[in-house]
């Protein structure tokens, strides 16, 4: 469809234009403010991990846990300086990539040092894993003319330079998990670098059933898929990822919920507004684009139906920097009888100031809105 071909587009020429500006002409030499891995003191003590309890003192051992539960990890004799050679974004080559903790159910032959492919590595969540460096590592990821340095901070656990850390982890079960995958807490070397000596694993008893920690699903009183297709294009095409919070969900149809947060109708002429809550954070691979729609409203007004919402003010914002704009003109007449509606229509009319790769849309169709007050 057209407004996916201009989508995938937009990422391409994002992706043009970080490569001369941030990746050094020779591969492999440090680039300026990197860390440099020939100051590297020679290691006496083998990597490893410990699991903990919420306190950080009790270990966890066969304890079972439960989505939202809070776990810690400890990890012992890494290398700070290591691991410099993988994928040039979001780490500069020459600059140690750190290491990623994650709790998650992976596959029997997940070690990226043995050729495991990166699916057997799917069953993790973002939300449930730390991205491990030392403060001058995650000083020297550029934060201009792209802030890179941005997507690793939203997960960042501080190493010391002795390679110890700390990492409370908050257990959310992933999506989906690889035939045969087992549970634990895993850490490997982060963004494409391989480094057999870090791949490490703790098996972790992770039970389904809902705990007092679990998050309890907000109601889906407005329902939304954005539009046609955007669900395929954000997380096939893109390699991306869309996740709801504070009141928002996404379903797996790829389609985002929003719980009401009041109504002030007139009851005489239908005019007014339905507010909903929650915020729904789109990204790509490497966050090089992330988006956020927040808090959406149906405003029912002498001129017209609107559907309003906070959205990002660029495209590598997330939340950081959002406006409230109309985002689509809605197919439906204000109406003083009516409490919801199913399958409505309407027209998006995108403002010149947000992301780019928003922009194509204005003037196509929305993915049928669905919603109750």
């Amino acid at each position: 469809m057209r407004f996916a071909r201009r989508s995938v587009g937009a990422l391409a020429g994002l992706a043009l234009a970080l490569s001369p500006a941030l990746v050094p002409a020779t591969v492999g030499a440090a680039p300026t403010g990197s860390v440099a891995a020939d100051a590297r003191p020679p290691s006496t003590e083998i990597p490893r991990i410990e699991v903990f309890a919420a306190d950080g003192a009790t270990p966890l051992a066969d304890t079972p846990v439960r989505s939202g539960d809070t776990i810690v990890v400890k990890g012992h004799g890494f290398d700070p300086l290591a691991n410099t050679d993988g994928l040039p974004l979001p780490v500069l080559p020459g600059t140690p990539h750190g290491v990623f903790v994650a709790f998650g159910a992976f596959a029997p032959q997940w070690r990226p040092s043995q050729g495991a492919p990166s699916e057997s590595r799917d069953g993790q969540d973002r939300s449930a894993t730390a991205w491990v460096m030392t403060d001058e590592a995650l000083g020297a990821v550029p934060d201009v003319p792209f802030d890179l340095r941005r997507t690793i901070r939203q997960q960042w656990v501080p190493m010391d330079d002795d390679g110890t850390f700390t990492a409370r982890l908050t257990v959310a079960p992933p999506a989906a998990a690889p035939d045969g995958a087992r549970y634990g807490v895993y850490s490997y070397a982060a963004a494409g670098a391989v480094n057999a000596e870090e791949e490490l694993f703790v098996p972790v008893r992770f039970d389904p059933a809902p705990g007092p920690n679990t998050p309890v699903p907000p109601e889906p009183d407005l329902v939304w898929g954005f539009a046609p297709g955007f669900d395929g294009l954000v997380t096939d095409t893109l390699m991306g990822a869309a996740g709801g919070d504070d009141g928002a969900a996404v379903r797996d149809d790829g389609r985002w919920t929003f719980r009401s947060a009041g109504v002030d109708i007139d009851p005489a002429t239908g005019l007014g507004t339905a507010r909903y809550e929650g915020t729904v954070v789109l990204s790509t691979k490497f966050h090089l684009l992330e988006i956020a729609v927040s808090d959406p409203w149906i405003e029912f007004t002498p001129d017209g139906t609107w559907l309003t919402a906070e959205t990002s003010t660029g495209a590598m914002v997330g939340t950081d920097s959002m406006s409230r704009v109309r985002l689509a003109r809605l197919d439906l007449p204000a109406d003083a009888d009516r409490r919801s509606a199913s399958g409505v229509t309407g027209t998006f009319i995108v403002p010149m100031g947000q992301p780019d790769v928003l922009l194509p849309y204005s003037g196509q169709p929305i993915a049928p809105l669905d919603f109750t007050y």
